[in-house]
């Protein structure tokens, strides 16, 4: 009976107690050893719906490359196209910086255009301990990589606000390596990853601390280039298939990503070549989870763009990958205490030689960085608003899309984004928690989540509980189910409201750290909505499980979230 299914709790408790919060809030490198070796089948779904009648469209699509350096290869296999109305001509392109990219151009359609791309990539990224003697700053830097110093519209680096900040971030750098490191530190700890924003470039990421992927690379390319450091933007496919490194006591970090387009970058070492950063996630490589297709001075040189008249027909994109085989052996051999979220990294062993003598200096992220001052003040990161209302307060990781936009319109050409929805499967066979403080006692009335309905059937709901030593304990309250009829289907993301047995007892939260733990009957199937990195708490509040109660696997994001009560 539906009346009784309401009633089914357990871990019923009225009033929490406080527990001792486990300190999870400390930054880590991670100094990983072993490889990445990935084979992959990918298909590439590009669409262009036509609701009326187009005289011409011209549709300029990168290819996927064959590239390698110190830590990263990738070779490609059986790239095929198929176009679909047949179009009057197709182009190749090679441009200067030396992208290949596809131009295919129709006349006078009347229905939807498709582009099929079709490969087999085989990545492998290989971490063993690597040495540069660079010192810093750099000197004798080759005339062809010398481009990848200069200032753009999206990458500022000839800004004063720019400028000074790059040169507070290296001061008392011996190293290039030590000058990067400082660099791509402060952008992690300093940058949230936001959604749609309305600009991309690294001006507007320093003044906002906010952006996705792209702005994450035109704001750490301005700040190197402006240390006089080579850097440059890279384009192309990030995989959803999650990876597990081991950290301490049975635990792993989990590594996940959207599917879809997706902006990191390389750097130069004279001594080692150019090498793969991710801002958000590793430093020396990418993983066998990202797929070259271009790079550039910034993200205008490596972008799909179309024009069209009269009129841009709507663009769609459907990224399908298949791992052929993957083996993923990593080892853990040490960490560093810098950023505040995970960055994984190979052991590079970074010494300055002057004049023949050997001088070693500290870790930079050892050294307190200060604050930088802009001509508009930054936008805080404020995941906990202040309440409208005296007693009632709102707070949480609140921020997300309905939708994520994954081209943008730029005068008369439409300009593919790189960006993707970020979400997880949870109504499958693991479970997931996102951890949450209150610093003060609170009375609960609802706690949202953003979520998405695709269908089956059952309920959802939630346990709340303690924390046990930096983990979801068994100590908690249940809220009530909401079957899954009663959410209605629609487009995107949106807020699905859990509320508590309002009878009896109020919910009380006293002073400390909860889990909000996501639980599901039935053949259930809904996503819920994440942003990459930890940008509300620490980097040790979002876990899995598989058998329900160990959480070992922590995540790499933040689930979005928003807890309601009333101050006691």
């Amino acid at each position: 009976m539906r009346k009784l299914a309401k009633i089914s709790y357990f871990l019923l408790f009225v009033s929490f107690i406080f527990l001792p919060l486990w300190d999870f809030a400390h930054a880590r490198t991670l100094i990983l050893e072993g490889m990445l070796d990935s084979k992959i089948s990918i298909a590439q779904q590009i669409g262009f719906s036509v609701d009326r009648p187009v005289s011409k469209l011209s549709f300029r699509f990168a290819l996927p490359a064959n590239f390698s350096n110190k830590t990263v290869s990738q070779n490609l296999q059986g790239l095929n196209i198929k176009i679909d109305p047949q179009p009057i001509r197709v182009d190749d392109e090679t441009d200067t910086l030396g992208n290949h990219f596809k131009i295919v151009t129709w006349n006078n359609l009347s229905r939807d255009a498709k582009v099929n791309i079709t490969f087999e990539t085989h990545i492998k990224s290989e971490l063993s301990a690597m040495e540069s003697k660079v010192i810093f700053p750099l000197r004798g830097i080759p005339q062809n990589e010398m481009i990848y110093l200069k200032p753009t519209k999206m990458v500022q680096s000839n800004s004063p606000e720019i400028s000074s900040l790059a040169k507070k971030l290296a001061e008392g750098a011996l190293t290039e390596y030590e000058a990067v490191t400082a660099i791509l530190n402060y952008v992690a700890d300093n940058v949230k990853y936001t959604f749609n924003p309305p600009q991309y470039d690294a001006l507007y990421t320093l003044k906002t601390r906010s952006g996705n992927c792209q702005n994450f690379a035109h704001l750490s390319m301005a700040l190197l280039r402006a240390a006089g450091i080579p850097a440059r933007i890279v384009g192309g496919i990030s995989l959803k298939q999650s990876w597990k490194i081991p950290v301490a006591n049975n635990s792993f970090l989990v590594q996940s990503m959207g599917q879809g387009g997706h902006a990191w970058m390389e750097i130069y070492f004279p001594d080692l070549g150019w090498l793969s950063y991710d801002p958000q996630q590793s430093k020396q490589f990418t993983s066998s989870r990202h797929i070259k297709q271009t790079h550039g001075l910034d993200s205008r040189d490596i972008n799909d763009s179309w024009r069209a008249l009269p009129y841009l027909p709507e663009y769609s994109e459907i990224i399908d990958a298949k791992f052929l085989d993957d083996t993923v052996s990593l080892k853990l051999k040490s960490s560093d205490k810098a950023p505040k979220s995970y960055i994984l990294s190979n052991n590079l062993l970074a010494k300055a030689e002057v004049f023949g003598l050997e001088t070693k200096k500290p870790p930079v992220e050892d050294k307190p960085i200060p604050p930088v001052e802009t001509k508009e003040p930054p936008v805080p990161i404020d995941v906990m608003p202040k309440p409208t209302i005296d007693r009632v307060m709102e707070f949480g990781n609140i921020e997300f899309p309905n939708l994520v936009d994954i081209y943008q319109i730029v005068g008369d050409k439409g300009v593919k984004i790189l960006d993707k929805e970020t979400t997880e499967y949870v109504t499958s066979r693991y479970a997931y928690a996102q951890a949450f403080e209150t610093d003060e006692p609170i009375t609960i009335k609802t706690i949202s989540l953003a979520m998405r309905k695709f269908g089956g059937d059952g309920t959802v709901y939630i346990d709340l509980v303690s924390d046990d030593n930096g983990k979801p304990s068994l100590m908690g309250i249940r809220s009530l189910p909401i079957f899954i009829e009663d959410i209605k289907r629609r487009p995107g993301y949106y807020w699905v409201d859990f509320t508590f047995q309002e009878s009896g007892n109020s919910t009380v939260l006293k002073k400390g750290r909860y889990w909000i733990v996501l639980r599901h009957s039935g053949e259930v199937i809904m996503n819920w909505f994440y942003i990459p990195g930890n940008p509300y708490g620490d980097s040790d509040d979002t876990r899995s499980t598989l058998k329900g109660y160990q959480w070992e696997d922590i995540q790499n994001y933040d689930f979005v979230f928003k807890v309601r009560g009333i101050r006691m």
